[in-house]
């Protein structure tokens, strides 16, 4: 397939993110990453394990993948994981949850894993790499997988 063909295909990708990041350099590489590779995509940022909790409890559950540090201000990221996945709403048990962090220790990604997140991805060092990232994850949650409504 010609590549300008799979860079139109790319672009048509669309679903509701939530990235919960605390550092505000992150959260607008993210936005760049998004609006150069997912530009359909709507990419909603929270500060922290709190505000996700609080979007949660209040009943906003229309993402279609949530993006979490671990490293958060208050309520750590694999303490909101926890949460998710012990909730007594099925919708909310069921979003899907990638940890994206710098964390590359073991113990975090088994610990993520055994939370119940769906993916643990290491943040990359570069914007490039971040881009590939992005493209990945917009792929994978948009076209490969079937998701619960």
């Amino acid at each position: 397939m010609d590549r300008d063909v799979e860079v139109r295909q790319e672009r048509e990708i669309t679903g509701r993110v939530l990235l919960v990041e605390d550092d505000a350099g992150g959260a607008q590489l993210m936005r760049i990453a998004f609006g150069e590779r997912l530009p359909l995509a709507s990419l909603e940022v929270v500060g922290d394990g709190e505000q996700a909790l609080g979007a949660i409890a209040e009943g906003r559950l229309d993402w279609d993948l949530v993006l979490l540090d671990l490293n958060l201000p208050g309520v750590p990221g694999h303490d909101v994981l926890a949460a998710v996945r012990a909730s007594d709403d099925e919708r909310v048990r069921r979003l899907p949850v990638v940890v994206l962090s710098h964390s590359e220790v073991e113990a975090d990604v088994e610990r993520s894993y055994d939370l119940g997140a769906n993916s643990h991805i290491a943040k990359p060092h570069s914007l490039d790499k971040l881009f590939e990232i992005v493209d990945t994850l917009g792929q994978y949650w948009s076209r490969v997988v079937s998701l619960p409504n």
